[in-house]
């Protein structure tokens, strides 16, 4: 069989298929278009069909919205934020995203939330090549496309809403673009950042994937009944520069209610539970970093507080170390190589001053693909006054050990410059006054010299750790002002900026 382009005396394009018997016919771009659109209005036609005969032998399902998130449900607090709050508010919820990390209880527990697991495609390494990486980005795409048409179409009722986390952008704006078309629904873009932008962390900027991605964005990003966005610059980046068509608002991260500080009992509860002891002395193998232990029959202590008998309240112990913590998804995005620089830094500053300084403990939670990177520059740490442990830490621990804490750290770089994280957010909830290293837009959540403080680079971080625990613990004017500022972020919470921000876009479709 062969297969001819040819012209006719119209300049109307045809394809000629000549066959072994020698026969031959002609068919114009024009007919294989009718063909095509005959064939998408045929596809759709019958999906409705399917939907009315399920609802014949179904009841309707009211206020039915899909949340659809292209990585792990258990590690995107923010759509587990968003499911429960529809659920709430009386929808029935289908949220469709990869296993992994245990979703909270409140998620799996809820009979408003449906959870659909779609299984991982076989993922490469992040230091594999460029090369590599190219390659098999086609393969993984097209593996995503046809479990999420399976999901989005064969799986889940037909929803009122579609909300659908970007990044990633690719394949799933699409996805549900025509699915949204098929099934005659409304889409809501929910822009924690932009794809094309976290793609050029990894193969750069100019790279023609990354220029392709952005071109793929703005095209199946720029329509949807619903914009919201992190940040108010990011509002403004869609508004002014993508043109896209449909409301936008900004969604400002907020903790739950159940972000909040620890009273000191609630503290030597969960110290005693989680040991964080244990895993100083397993990972540092320096036990003299911790203070002496004085558990008797009568009495305990953990890392930071002490009871004299099983009866007394709980106090905080006069030897304990100042208890720091950050959270990462360890990625190119958050170097903590300045952390480390930081720490030797200050430690140095403390072995050469005779001023009173408290020994600093950082505990960094999470998992990532550079964590057995920094595991092994931390192992070779020798510093005498400073720890840095890591640990893994169930969704209900996390903010236990945020109420526990005295400080956190934040050392997230924005690809975009236009997404916030979130980790600060939950930190606010807790009460700690944050760390952050500096980039464009932060200040729309942290207030330099108010709820936190920014940094540039290591010496500048060393340095506000030296002004804050200079004189400890004597000294603790600056901190005290910053967890009162803190206290003012608490005053709005995720429910009640998401009933003012979100519900009026649904009842108004």
């Amino acid at each position: 069989m062969i297969m001819i382009q040819t012209m006719d005396n119209e300049n109307e394009m045809y394809i000629t298929e000549i066959t072994e018997e020698g026969g031959k016919f002609s068919i114009s771009e024009t007919k294989l278009l009718i063909v095509l659109v005959c064939l998408v209005v045929f596809v759709r036609g019958f999906s409705l069909y399917i939907q009315k005969s399920l609802l014949r032998v179904q009841q309707p399902i009211k206020k039915n919205v899909t949340i659809v998130v292209m990585g792990d449900i258990g590690r995107s607090p923010r759509m587990q934020y968003h499911a429960l709050s529809f659920a709430q508010n009386g929808w029935k919820v289908d949220f469709v995203g990869y296993d992994g990390s245990k979703p909270l209880e409140s998620i799996s527990s809820n009979p408003n939330i449906k959870i659909h697991y779609i299984t991982h495609p076989w993922r490469i390494s992040d230091r594999s090549s460029k090369l590599l990486f190219i390659l098999y980005a086609p393969i993984k795409i097209y593996i995503q496309i046809m479990k999420l048409y399976w999901y989005l179409i064969m799986k889940i009722n037909s929803p009122d809403f579609v909300l659908v986390q970007n990044p990633p952008s690719i394949p799933i704006l699409m996805i549900v673009q025509f699915i949204c078309w098929l099934r005659q629904t409304n889409l809501i873009i929910d822009w924690h950042n932009f794809g094309y932008t976290v793609l050029g962390l990894r193969l750069g900027q100019d790279n023609f994937m990354v220029k392709f991605a952005k071109w793929y964005e703005k095209l199946y990003g720029g329509r949807a009944h619903a914009h919201l966005t992190v940040t108010a610059a990011m509002h403004r980046e869609l508004m002014y520069n993508w043109d896209v068509q449909g409301t936008v608002s900004t969604l400002y991260d907020r903790p739950p209610t159940h972000f909040r500080r620890l009273d000191i009992e609630e503290i030597h509860e969960f110290l005693t539970r989680v040991n964080l002891e244990k895993l100083v002395t397993e990972q540092t193998l320096d036990s003299n970093f911790l203070p002496p232990s004085t558990t008797t029959d009568s009495s305990s202590s953990t890392l930071l507080t002490t009871k004299s008998s099983s009866t007394s309240s709980a106090k905080y112990r006069t030897d304990r170390p100042i208890l720091i913590v950050s959270s990462t998804s360890w990625t190119v995005d958050e170097d903590f190589s300045i952390l480390l620089k930081a720490v030797k830094i200050y430690d140095q500053y403390v072995e050469n001053n005779n001023q009173s300084f408290p020994k600093l403990l950082f505990v960094i939670t999470g998992n990532g693909p550079l964590k057995d990177k920094y595991i092994k520059d931390i192992s070779k740490m020798t510093t005498k006054n400073v720890k840095i442990i890591t640990t893994w830490l169930i969704a209900e621990d996390y903010p236990l050990l945020l109420g526990s804490a005295d400080l956190g750290i934040c050392l997230h770089t924005s690809s975009s410059g236009m997404d916030l994280p979130m980790k600060v957010v939950d930190m606010f909830g807790c009460g700690l006054p944050v760390l952050a290293i500096g980039f464009n837009c932060l200040d729309e959540l942290i207030k330099h010299n108010k709820n936190g403080l920014i940094f540039k680079n290591e010496e500048q971080l060393s340095q506000q750790l030296i002004d804050l625990f200079t004189d400890y613990p004597t000294n603790l004017s600056k901190l005290e002002s910053m967890r009162n500022h803190v206290a003012e972020f608490q005053k709005e919470r995720w429910d009640t900026n998401w009933n003012k921000v979100l519900l009026p876009l649904l009842n108004n479709n």
